[in-house]
């Protein structure tokens, strides 16, 4: 079983060549008004880093879709990630990571979600109560999307938790920000490295189960 891990909020190339270097599926680019907001140019700029096996997500929030056009023309990347509330309709083409932040009427939102796609399993990102704070998602919650959706699992994750996470709701991915940083924005490559090795040890405990 292989774990989607995205590492998300880079500012700069140290810490996005680490987290490429450490093996790392796809990397989030913050488009959204966030300590760690790029503008295009800059999002434009760190993309030449990431090679083509790499996915970029342009994370956005709540933008117009014209907002969301000249992003997926000018940063072309693999995935806009989106609050679920904000999407665009499917006819406009875009490819679309749906974010739900955590709160009592979660299942109800993601259900309602899955209703609308009912020939797969979507893929959904679900994220903690404030995005981008470090702030840990309720798992018993969380962790019952699992079972409809492809879960890619969000908020408050850290080198020390994720393992602990992935063991309990298999998810298909997870996804970090704040619990590898030195600073806003600043990835520590030593706790980058240490993510994606719990990341790949929690795979290989599944795999044993």
């Amino acid at each position: 079983m292989h774990i989607h891990v995205k590492i998300c909020g880079f500012t700069e190339p140290t810490g996005l060549v680490a987290a490429i270097e450490a093996g790392v599926d796809s990397v989030g680019l913050v488009l959204d008004p966030s300590p760690r907001q790029l503008t295009i140019d800059q999002a434009v700029g760190l993309a030449q880093y990431v090679p083509d096996h790499v996915e970029v997500v342009a994370v956005c929030g709540r933008p117009s879709l014209s907002e969301v056009a000249e992003i997926a023309a000018r940063l072309k990347p693999s995935w806009i990630q989106l609050m679920a509330d904000a999407m665009p309709d499917p006819e406009h083409g875009f490819s679309i990571l749906p974010a739900f932040e955590d709160g009592p009427d979660l299942l109800q939102r993601v259900d309602a979600y899955v209703d609308q796609h009912p020939d797969d399993a979507p893929l959904v990102l679900a994220d903690g109560p404030r995005p981008g704070s470090g702030v840990t998602a309720d798992w018993d919650r969380v962790e019952q999307l699992s079972l409809s959706t492809r879960l890619m699992l969000a908020g408050g994750l850290t080198p020390e938790n994720v393992g602990a996470a992935i063991t309990r709701m298999k998810p298909y991915g997870v996804d970090v920000s704040s619990g590898v940083e030195r600073s806003r924005g600043h990835k520590d490559p030593d706790r980058v490295r240490a993510f994606v090795a719990a990341v790949r040890a929690a795979e290989l405990q599944l795999g044993g189960e």
